[in-house]
C-alpha cells in the first residue's frame, strides 16, 4: 500500500526570529486568536496559552510572540502534538503569523477607527503593501517604514527598484496608481498603525506565500461588516459563481484575446455601479478563478468611470486582488482593465473641453488580451444548491520581481 506524501514543515530559527519579531507588540484575546489560527480548536488554544503563559489572568488580551515561539519550539518539530488531520505545510508558522495579523489589523482599525468610513481606501493600500512585499529585494526593516511620514533615502531607493522591476503590464498600474496612493497616506497613520500595517503586509506577501487572499479578505470582511451601501457576497451567491464556473460554458479572458465568441458562452456580469468591483474582489478571494469569467458593464448606468474619486479605491482593491493571483492571465486583465479605464477618462476630459475645432474622437485602445465587453445581461438560470469546494489554498510559489517567478527567499 502506497504511503501518503504529506508535506513535512522545518522550522527555520532565523525565519522564526523576524515573525516573532513582527507579532511582539501585539495581543488578541483567546477568541480571535482561535479564529486567527484556523486550525485548532478554542480548548487547543486555551492549553496553549496556559502552557506558554501560566500566569496570564483569564480573559487578558494573549500575547502573540510566545504562543508563536511555543509552537515553533514544541508542536511543530513533532506531527504528532499538531491538532486535527491536518497535513504539514511548509509555511504553517508564516501563515499563522500573516492571519494574527491580520486578526489585530481587523481589530484597529474597527467602526470606531476614522478609517472605518473609507475602509476601501485602507483595503486597497494594505493589498498594495502586501503586493510590493511579495517582491521586495530590499531589507525587511526597509519595508517596514514605507509609510513613515517621513521615509529615507533608502525607503524610496528600495521602493523605485521594486516599481523598476515589475513587468511593464504592470508597472503604468504602480506608478500612476497604487504608489502614488501610498505616498499620499504617509503621515495619516501614527507610527504603531503604519507599522501594524507594514508588518502584516510582510507576514502575508513575503513570508506566508503567494497567495494572501484569505487573510487580506478576512480584514476586508471585518471591515465591511457595517456597511450596507454594498452587501458582501452571500452564501447563495458564491454558490452560484461556483455552480457558473464549474459549468464552463463562459468565454475566458485568454478566449477573447483570440477571437473567440460562442453565441452559446456567456459572462458573469457584475454591473458597474459602485460596489461591484468591490463584489468582484470578494468572489476572487473565495473563488480565484472566478477572474476568467467576470466582466462588467462599461458604465453601470450611472455614467462614472472607475477612477473617479467615489469609484478608485474598490476599483484599486479589484486590480490589487487580480495581481495577488499570481497568474499571467490575471497580471494582464488587471493591465487591460487600468487602459480601458484610463482612456475612457482621457476620452471623458477631452470631450468636457470646449473647442472652437472639430474633433475626431480616439479609437478606444485594443486591450492585449481581452476586447472591450459590452453590457449584458446576467445569466437567467437560478442558482443551484451544490456545496462549494473549499477556498483555494495559499500557493507556495513565491515570486521574485513584480509579475515573475522568483525563488523561495523563507528559508536562507
Amino acid at each position: 500500500m502506497a504511503t501518503t506524501n504529506r508535506p513535512v514543515y522545518r522550522p527555520n530559527n532565523s525565519t522564526y526570529s523576524a515573525l516573532a519579531e513582527l507579532v511582539a507588540p501585539y495581543s488578541l484575546s483567546r477568541i480571535q486568536l482561535t479564529e486567527a489560527v484556523g486550525i485548532a480548536t478554542k480548548p487547543t488554544v486555551n492549553t496553549w496559552v496556559k502552557q506558554c503563559c501560566p500566569n496570564l489572568p483569564q480573559g487578558a488580551p494573549v500575547p502573540l510572540a510566545p504562543i508563536l515561539r511555543y509552537l515553533h519550539e514544541t508542536h511543530l518539530p513533532d506531527p504528532k502534538k499538531w491538532p486535527g488531520s491536518y497535513p504539514y505545510d511548509r509555511y504553517i508558522l508564516e501563515n499563522i503569523t500573516a492571519r494574527m495579523l491580520a486578526r489585530v489589523v481587523a481589530a484597529t482599525f474597527s467602526t470606531d477607527h476614522p478609517y472605518s468610513s473609507n475602509y476601501r481606501e485602507l483595503l486597497a493600500l494594505i493589498a498594495t503593501l502586501v503586493l510590493l512585499a511579495r517582491s521586495w529585494e530590499g531589507s525587511e526593516e526597509t519595508f517596514l517604514t514605507l509609510l513613515n511620514p517621513e521615509p529615507t533615502a533608502d525607503t524610496e531607493e528600495e521602493l523605485q527598484q521594486s516599481i523598476e522591476s515589475a513587468s511593464e503590464a504592470l508597472r503604468p498600474i504602480l506608478t500612476e496608481l497604487l504608489v502614488p496612493a501610498l505616498r499620499a497616506a504617509r503621515g495619516t497613520f501614527t507610527a504603531n498603525e503604519a507599522q501594524l500595517l507594514t508588518s502584516y503586509a510582510l507576514a502575508a506577501g513575503y513570508y506566508a506565500g503567494a497567495h494572501p487572499h484569505e487573510t487580506l479578505n478576512s480584514i476586508h470582511t471585518s471591515l465591511a461588516a457595517a456597511d450596507r451601501t454594498n452587501a458582501l457576497p452571500d452564501a447563495e451567491l458564491i454558490r452560484y459563481v461556483a455552480d457558473f464556473l464549474n459549468a464552463g460554458s463562459y468565454t475566458t479572458h485568454h478566449d477573447l484575446a483570440f477571437g473567440g465568441s460562442e453565441p452559446d458562452r456567456r459572462n458573469l456580469i457584475l454591473h458597474g455601479g459602485y460596489g461591484s468591483y468591490e463584489t468582484a474582489a470578494h468572489l476572487v478571494a473565495y473563488l480565484p478563478q472566478a477572474h476568467q469569467a467576470i466582466a462588467f458593464s462599461a458604465t453601470g448606468g450611472n455614467g462614472t468611470g472607475a477612477l473617479t474619486d467615489e469609484r478608485r479605491p474598490d476599483f484599486t482593491l479589484y486590480l490589487c486582488y487580480l495581481l495577488l493571483t499570481d497568474e499571467d492571465s490575471a497580471e494582464q486583465q488587471a493591465a487591460d482593465l487600468y487602459h480601458a479605464e484610463r482612456w475612457a477618462e482621457q476620452q471623458s476630459r477631452a470631450t468636457g473641453r470646449k473647442t472652437t475645432s472639430s474633433t475626431v474622437p480616439e479609437k478606444a485602445p485594443q486591450p492585449r488580451s481581452n476586447p472591450a465587453r459590452g453590457a449584458c445581461q446576467p445569466p437567467h438560470h437560478p442558482a443551484a444548491r451544490h456545496p462549494l469546494g473549499h477556498p483555494r489554498q495559499p500557493c507556495r510559489t513565491a515570486r521574485g520581481s513584480l509579475g515573475r517567478p522568483r525563488e523561495p527567499r523563507l528559508h536562507r
